[in-house]
Parts: structure tokens; C-alpha cells; sequence
């Protein structure tokens, strides 16, 4: 069945004839003069009948809806007099609230997710535009930079089906870093997004821990049958609980890391911390300020620190002051190489 909103748009318009009291038993030419008049066309007999169809029948839909036809009264009704596929009754500031997360889901629809999902995403938003007052404006208020082709987002039902049924998965990995190919089986725990990038991290019985590995990154992903080996679950709450980002530098613990920040990014932090664990040390001359985290160094971690090279100065640990010095030193002589 193709889904999309005009069909949830006709749902509702049967259902809404089907639980009037005061019109019972409407026929197929009311369903369709009232389909006609809200929606604007010119609907068939055999389009309405499969919209009956599917409202009994149709498993994603999942309306169960029980339909009958009364020969007697040569109209349909509900056997049970007290359904309606419109169960839940939105109140005005739940209609508001619903109106902004249906912008943000849409963002998700079509080719990045299943077909569930997106029955999912237009079922609510059948439901919002359901209550929705006449006329209102229906243009876009809310943008995202999400991208609509990232790579490898199609493996992204395959690992959240594996982890939600505790299923291992063998796929071929490419490692940026070694531009190699490495085959590996894992036993996925759950899906990360870092940044608009999805990420699976599960046990690897390659590295025999814990390990995070990028979607764009994957390749070929198979789920194999056999025994799904468990993670503890406190293991798996405190992955992420010491690290921004998803690479931490391994055989490093949680470190003190300070830094000291102009005016314009000390104000932008206060209001969007880094991590959880910041904490504003103190307040220096000019407007500047010293920050501290206590994180397991990051890929990510330093690379936020190198685009923020201009406006900040690491005062500790050693190591990472001297990387970054180490790394742009490093661009500058490649730049100035080029230029020859």
C-alpha cells in the first residue's frame, strides 16, 4: 500500500462519518461527497472501499478498525459503537507542541527510514492537521541541516533491528585512518548520533571490547545466527558518560583539562557546555575565563579544540597543549609548501 497524507486525510474523514450519532450508517456516496468536499477531488468507489480495506486490515496501519455493512440500513458502521481511530483527544497547547516535533520527525521520513516509520510520521501528523483550525499557515517554520543522503544511514534498520533482538552482525569495516578493509563481527548494543552522524557501538569479538564504528564506514552487513554475547548494562551507560565525541584515545583514563577562552566564546559556552562535566573555574581580566572539563581525550575533543585555536589557549594537560601546537605548526609548514 502507498502511504501518505491525503490517505491518513481520508481515514479520518470515514472515520469522523462512521461515529457521527446523528447520521448513522452513512453509504459509500456520503463517504465520498464528504471526501470530495474536504479534500477537493473526485475520489472512486473502489478508492474508498480500499481505504475501508486497509482501516480493517492493513498490519502497519494497525487501526483494526471493525467495520461492517448493514444491507438493512445500506450504510457502514463500527461493531463497537465507542471506537474511533482518533482515540486520543489533543487539547490546543498539546496540538501546538505536536505541530513543532511533526516538523522535526519529517525531517526523518522517506529515504532514511523504513516504511514503519514513515506510517509512523504521517499517522501523527494526519492527527495535528485532524484539529488544526482553517486557513491556518502551513509553511515551514523549522530547518534543519540534516543531511537527506548521509552514507551508510541505510544499514541503519538492519543494526536497529540486530540490537532491539540481540542479533550479531558480521560486515566489512573500512578504517579511514589505515584506508583498509577488515571484516567484523558484532554484537550491536545501540545507535549513537554524534554531529548528524549515526554510529553502532557493540561488543566486537575482534578487539574483545566494547567498539564504536561509523555507518558510513560499513559495508555489506549480514545478521548471523548464533549466540548474541550480552553487555552489561552499566557497562554500556558509562561508554559515552566520560567522552565527547565517539573515538576516545585508548588506554586513557578521565583527565583534568583547562582552557582559557575570549569574551565571545566564554559566553557562547555558558550557554552551550562542551560536556557535562564543564565547570567555569574562574573569571580573568577583560572579560576572558577559564574552563575545566574531566573527559577521556577524543578525536572529536581535540578537533573541537583545533577549530577553536583562535579564541582559546590549553593550559593543561601538557600532551594536548602541545599536539595542537604540534598540529597546526605542522598545516602551516604543508601551506607554506604548497605556495612554492
Amino acid at each position: 500500500m502507498s502511504f501518505n497524507k491525503e490517505a491518513f486525510l481520508r481515514y479520518n474523514i470515514i472515520d469522523s462519518c462512521l461515529t457521527n450519532k446523528q447520521h448513522p450508517y452513512p453509504s459509500m456516496a456520503v463517504l465520498i461527497e464528504k471526501c470530495v468536499t474536504e479534500i477537493g477531488k473526485t475520489f472512486s468507489v473502489s478508492a474508498i472501499q480500499k481505504d475501508i480495506k486497509a482501516m480493517k486490515e492493513d498490519v502497519l496501519l494497525n487501526f483494526n478498525a471493525p467495520i461492517k455493512f448493514s444491507k438493512s440500513n445500506n450504510g457502514y458502521y463500527y461493531t463497537d459503537p465507542n471506537y474511533s481511530i482518533k482515540k486520543i483527544q489533543l487539547q490546543p497547547q498539546d496540538i501546538e507542541a505536536l505541530r513543532a516535533a511533526i516538523e522535526m520527525l519529517s525531517m526523518y521520513t522517506g529515504s532514511r527510514v523504513n516504511q514503519q516509520f514513515n506510517v509512523a510520521v504521517d499517522k501523527v501528523l494526519a492527527a495535528v492537521h485532524a484539529h488544526e483550525e482553517p486557513g491556518r499557515n502551513k509553511r515551514k517554520i523549522i530547518q534543519s541541516d540534516t543531511s537527506q543522503h548521509y552514507k551508510g544511514f541505510e544499514h541503519f534498520e538492519t543494526f536497529l533491528h540486530a540490537a532491539s533482538h540481540r542479533i550479531p552482525v558480521c560486515f566489512v569495516h573500512y578504517s579511514y585512518t589505515n584506508r583498509n578493509f577488515k571484516s567484523v563481527i558484532l554484537h550491536p548494543v545501540f545507535l549513537k548520533e554524534f554531529q548528524n552522524r549515526w554510529y553502532v557501538v557493540g561488543f566486537s569479538e575482534k578487539h574483545d571490547e566494547l567498539r564504536t564504528f561509523g555507518l558510513d564506514r560499513i559495508y555489506e552487513p549480514k545478521l548471523l545466527k548464533r549466540a548474541y554475547k550480552e553487555t552489561d548494562e552499566q557497562v554500556t551507560n558509562d561508554y559515552f558518560k566520560h567522552i565527547y565525541g565517539v573515538y576516545p584515545f585508548r588506554d586513557m583514563g578521565v583527565q583534568e583539562i583547562e582552557f582559557t577562552v575570549l569574551p565571545m566564546l566564554s559566553d557562547y559556552l555558558n550557554a552551550f557546555p562542551i560536556h557535562e562535566s564543564q565547570e567555569r573555574v574562574n573569571q580573568l581580566n577583560k572579560g576572558n575565563a577559564r574552563f575545566r572539563l574531566q573527559l577521556i581525550p577524543s578525536v572529536e575533543l581535540i578537533s573541537l579544540f583545533l577549530s577553536l585555536t583562535g579564541q582559546m589557549r590549553i593550559t593543561k594537560p601538557q600532551w594536548i597543549k602541545e599536539h595542537i601546537q604540534e598540529t597546526l605548526e605542522n598545516a602551516l609548514t604543508d601551506e607554506k609548501n604548497r605556495k612554492r
